[in-house]
């Protein structure tokens, strides 16, 4: 996210994390295993008690034309926002990439309002959260086949009765 700059939120990730890259156009990536421990230290120890927000993304896989280069393969992207909610009020911003059959570990027992959001982004992307007590469908019907927010969901898709 550009114009997040949170030099505290980078130093901690540096020294605790061992994340070294920040780039300037997107927030840093944590690995999925570490983003529990992510969330728990923010809550716990740094003041971040407001459950920001959640969005994934679908990246569909990318084939390279160079010999020593294996393109990437499909994934997801789960953008997870925590902030502090004070005056100066502070956002730490962390991305975590998910292989396409993985999943993501649940962060609801951590921060209640997480339950929704995770459930939507299973719903409309497909990202699937480890250990969510209930992880159903929380938009469409349960019968709905696929999840329209994925880059490879046809926009023309039939839908009855709706089209």
């Amino acid at each position: 996210m550009k114009g997040v700059d949170n030099p505290e939120f980078h130093e901690l990730l540096k020294s605790r994390f061992g994340i070294e890259d920040f780039p300037k156009d997107a927030p840093p990536f944590v690995p999925a295993s570490r983003h529990r421990a992510l969330t728990g230290l923010l809550a716990s120890e740094h003041g971040y008690t407001l459950y920001d927000f959640l969005v994934a993304s679908h990246w569909p896989a990318v084939v390279s034309k160079k010999e020593d280069d294996p393109g990437d393969p499909e994934h997801y992207e789960v953008t997870t926002g925590l902030r502090i909610p004070a005056r100066g009020s502070k956002l730490a911003v962390w991305r975590v990439r998910v292989e396409i059959d993985g999943t993501m570990p649940s962060i609801v027992d951590l921060f209640a309002g997480a339950d929704w959001q995770e459930r939507e982004q299973f719903d409309l992307v497909g990202v699937r959260f480890s250990r969510h007590p209930d992880m159903r469908r929380i938009m469409l019907p349960e019968d709905w086949d696929g999840h329209p927010l994925r880059r490879d969901y046809a926009i023309d898709t039939p839908h009855p009765p709706w089209r």
